[in-house]
């Protein structure tokens, strides 16, 4: 099994760094996490694109990452961030507290460059209304054993994309679910990076596996 820790660096200087834009609705943590720990993982944030007024705006700012905002709905919203991206040669797409629903004919074009990460162990308390505290708050109330994040691949259905890696930890009854879901938060803003950096290193083994 090939070490992808260990490619050869002529080959990843002469490629370009993977490109990763990330979409957002909310506060920003995820967007964050994903810029500062970028050198870390081998990756570069090239933009944030966010479809309302909020707070992962500032945190661009103070990340010096290019933001765009797009106070637009449905096809009009995605057409404009398809325009962005594909101008921008963007090797991954970053949902990080991306509220509206991607669109199939999105999903289609962007194909296994789509990512999300979700607050269970998916295909568990996934789909429409399973976001945040409502998660944690259904988990709890049926008593399961585990919670977890998952990562996954976006497609036309609502968190149904292939899983890329999960995280779980046993369910602790004596915390409230806002307790359970900052934690299983602070999980995920370890997790998305490293895959994030895990699919960036593949992207380069796979070039290097063209040039031998």
């Amino acid at each position: 099994m090939k070490n992808l820790n260990n490619i050869n660096m002529e080959t990843a200087n002469r490629v370009k760094l993977y490109r990763v834009a990330v979409l957002a609705s909310m506060a920003g943590g995820n967007f964050q996490s994903v810029v500062e720990k970028s050198q870390r993982y081998g990756y570069q944030v090239v933009r944030l694109i966010v479809n309302k007024q909020c707070g992962a705006i500032a945190k661009a700012e103070k990340l010096r990452v290019p933001c765009t905002v797009i106070e637009k709905k449905g096809n009009e919203l995605f057409g404009d961030i398809d325009n962005i991206l594909s101008a921008d040669d963007i090797d991954l797409i970053v949902l990080a507290g991306f509220l509206p629903i991607v669109p199939a004919w999105f999903c289609d074009e962007w194909r296994n460059k789509i990512i999300n990460l979700h607050p269970s162990l998916l295909p568990d308390y996934g789909g429409k209304g399973m976001y945040g505290i409502h998660v944690q708050e259904a988990v709890m109330a049926a008593k399961e054993k585990y919670a977890g994040c998952t990562v996954h691949y976006v497609n036309a259905g609502i968190d149904a994309g292939e899983i890329i890696e999960q995280w779980k930890i046993p369910v602790d009854y004596s915390l409230t679910p806002w307790e359970l879901n900052d934690e299983i938060y602070d999980r995920g803003l370890e997790m998305l990076p490293m895959v994030i950096g895990t699919l960036a290193k593949k992207k380069i083994a796979a070039l290097k596996t063209i040039d031998s």
